[in-house]
């Protein structure tokens, strides 16, 4: 018969998954013409929420065989926490991109350590570069928008490599699967970041992106916090 290998992680993502549905309603109702403050506060609480039960999976993770894995998991979401309460709560969108490309370098030590240092120094350059090209491309140019786009090219380098890195470690089959397919969610999600802050309002992209953004997010981060669990989630066992 059937049986549940770790049940607090089952509860948890099914937590998550109760949580997805009014998330996505209160962004559609946001995307198509306006919610209240209570309900975006109550939008907000819920995505933090959710967030928090990816961190407890890591948790739980942490007395499965995989605890070297699942540590590292649970230090990602840990900082993933600051980054997503900067980006929710604040408008401290900089602080929270830079809090972001932290939890990806410390989740590429779990894929590909040898990567870490290549990859920081390819980050390194770019944000020097940017910074140093934009003000004489555009000037006078705003030292803010520069550093956020400077920073959002470091960013761009971390989860693009994380997310090739990916496929280029060992894994078991359901945990690898779990983790490429998180970081493609994440890189869809970030693309339409991307849009939300790049494009005015009017925009039919920007309206969508306000929806796609979470769409793709919690089951990113969920699949990923689920990629440090020993799997199958549900075994078949006779008892």
């Amino acid at each position: 018969m059937k049986r549940f290998s770790d049940r607090r992680i089952f509860i948890l993502v099914c937590l998550n998954a109760a949580l997805y549905i009014p998330i996505l309603i209160l962004d559609f109702l946001k995307a198509a013409g306006g919610v209240s403050a209570a309900q975006g506060l109550a939008s907000d609480f819920l995505k933090y929420a959710a967030i928090v039960s990816c961190l407890f999976i890591c948790i739980f993770a942490l007395s499965h065989e995989r605890k070297n894995v699942a540590v590292i998991q649970t230090i990602v979401f840990s900082i993933t926490l600051v980054a997503d309460f900067l980006l929710i709560f604040t408008d401290l969108f900089l602080p929270g991109v830079l809090v972001f490309i932290g939890a990806h370098a410390c989740a590429l030590l779990r894929y590909k350590p040898e990567w870490l240092l290549p990859v920081g120094i390819s980050a390194a350059a770019l944000f020097t570069v940017v910074t140093l090209a934009l003000p004489a491309a555009w000037p006078p140019a705003d030292i803010g928008l520069i550093l956020v786009a400077a920073s959002c090219s470091a960013y761009a380098v971390l989860i693009i490599s994380l997310t090739v890195s990916t496929f280029h470690s060992w894994q078991p089959r359901e945990n690898q699967l779990f983790s490429q397919l998180g970081m493609l969610l994440f890189l869809a999600c970030d693309v339409n970041v991307f849009i939300f802050n790049l494009l005015p309002a009017v925009h039919a992209a920007y309206t969508a992106s306000i929806v796609l953004m979470w769409l793709f997010y919690l089951p990113a981060q969920t699949l990923l916090a689920l990629s440090a669990v020993n799997l199958p989630l549900i075994n078949r066992k006779n008892i």
